[in-house]
């Protein structure tokens, strides 16, 4: 398996390289080099409000196959949201693998969802949303934390049974807001649809028709806007 992804990984590199396609945008960093890791966790905790969006890159070679999937920022391969509880921050997120053997929506601390044991960066971005409408997302993520909705190995939108990260995120706020917030579906080209296949061992038919929301469709749109981004290779101690 390990040899797999090392494949995967090699060959989207060469894949990245050769494709002659437009440059991706270039997003503003407000990065943070003054400090250490933990510390830039601290600072990024008392920005935190409800709603908002954070957005992490973990160490291992899945994350770096997952980031070739956005197509403007490349800087990113998971995502939660963050609720208050008696006045303390969780990011509410769904994975699967090793650091959720479950596979349900789990709730973390940013310390623990953005561990520089694990990850190398993290970004905090806020969508624009009323009261009202952050009060009825926080009612639906809840709501899907108790039933337990599971990891979607399938990658399916058509169904709300199952999810992944990114399309928690996108059907919350599209029905916290009434469809005001729509996340844009991303499609794969036949080169990313056959290393997809190999990874997710689907059928190469099913991954080519397969439109799935991509890490960076989540912020690099008119209803969100960037908090801060940290990233601890930067980091002092």
């Amino acid at each position: 398996m390990k040899y797999l992804i090392a494949l995967l990984f090699s060959y989207f590199t060469i894949y990245s390289v050769t494709r002659n396609i437009t440059k991706p945008k270039k997003f503003p960093t407000a990065l943070t080099s003054s400090t250490g890791p933990y510390k830039m966790i601290s600072e990024g905790q008392t920005l935190l409000k409800e709603g908002d969006l954070v957005v992490r890159l973990n160490q291992d070679p899945a994350s770096q196959f997952i980031k070739n999937f956005n197509r403007h920022d490349k800087s990113y391969s998971h995502s939660g949201i963050v609720l208050f509880e008696n006045g303390y921050p969780y990011v509410f997120h769904i994975i699967n693998g090793e650091e959720n053997p479950d596979e349900r929506i789990r709730k973390d601390s940013l310390k623990q969802f953005c561990s520089p044991r694990k990850n190398m960066a993290y970004g905090i971005f806020r969508y624009a949303m009323t009261p009202d409408e952050i009060k009825k997302l926080k009612d639906i993520i809840y709501k899907w934390y108790a039933e337990g909705i599971e990891f979607d190995s399938l990658f399916n939108l058509n169904t709300d049974s199952r999810m992944y990260c990114s399309e928690m995120v996108s059907k919350a706020l599209s029905s916290a807001t009434n469809n005001r917030i729509r996340i844009k579906t991303t499609g794969l080209t036949i080169t990313e649809a056959l290393t997809f296949s190999a990874y997710t061992h689907l059928p190469f038919s099913y991954a080519r028709r397969l439109k799935v929301i991509s890490i960076d469709d989540l912020y690099t749109n008119s209803f969100c806007r960037l908090i801060k981004r940290y990233n601890y290779k930067m980091a002092k101690d």
